[in-house]
């Protein structure tokens, strides 16, 4: 089969077109153990639906406020992945869009699962150690849309079925959402803030032990 045959499907024509899915230029090495590209790449939002596996609000959402905290790390338009630490909550949509446009990895210790950082994301250039929080200005995430995914979610957790109408109405929700954010300047909808002397910590799983540290003392 021929896969170059395959339409987009996936992807709709007002996404391809919105000014806020121009792609972001990249920059890694040549090989597993090669030295940097001589010329960066692009990296678009269909990139990340295509491996993600559908265009989803929450990927958006991240797409567009990891785009607005890389351009604050990266003046100079390209985007070094060997150069980037990450945070992001436990989601799918989170997690893949993140690594995907950053290049951190929980394995290389550069992205770190933090349910504490909400509805946004955490990044940290590492060479420089400027860091940012970027997140979806207040208001900008429709309560309605909130209430019914939540309902959604409440109701599968019972192990009660959800209707079909209910599932389109989200959907609908959900892509009407994705065309404002891809619509207007991410100046109106992402916040970013600027983290001074920002301490990545990978993880808090290892530790030194606390139990021992008083053995030497006298009785």
């Amino acid at each position: 089969m021929q896969t170059d045959a395959i339409p987009d499907w996936f992807y709709p024509h007002w996404a391809a077109v919105a000014p806020g899915s121009a792609p972001i230029l990249v920059r890694d090495t040549d090989s597993a153990l090669g030295r940097y590209s001589l010329r960066p790449k692009a990296l678009g939002l269909k990139d990340l639906a295509r491996v993600h596996g559908h265009l989803c609000d929450g990927m958006v959402i991240g797409y567009v406020a990891i785009k607005a905290g890389l351009e604050t790390l990266f003046p100079d338009g390209i985007v070094d992945r060997t150069d980037l630490r990450a945070v992001s909550k436990n989601g799918p949509c989170w997690v893949d869009v993140v690594s995907l446009m950053t290049g951190a990895r929980i394995n290389s210790q550069t992205l770190r699962i933090d349910n504490t950082v909400g509805d946004g994301f955490i990044l940290q250039r590492i060479s420089t150690g400027q860091a940012c929080d970027v997140r979806l200005k207040p208001g900008v995430f429709p309560p309605d849309q909130a209430a019914l995914e939540a309902g959604i979610r409440a109701t599968r957790a019972g192990g009660e079925p959800v209707s079909a109408a209910i599932i389109d109405q989200a959907e609908a929700m959900a892509n009407a959402l994705n065309e404002r954010l891809l619509t207007i300047p991410p100046a109106q909808t992402i916040e970013v803030t600027a983290l001074a002397s920002y301490r990545f910590v990978a993880n808090d799983l290892f530790g030194a032990r606390g139990d021992i540290i008083n053995k030497d003392m006298q009785r």
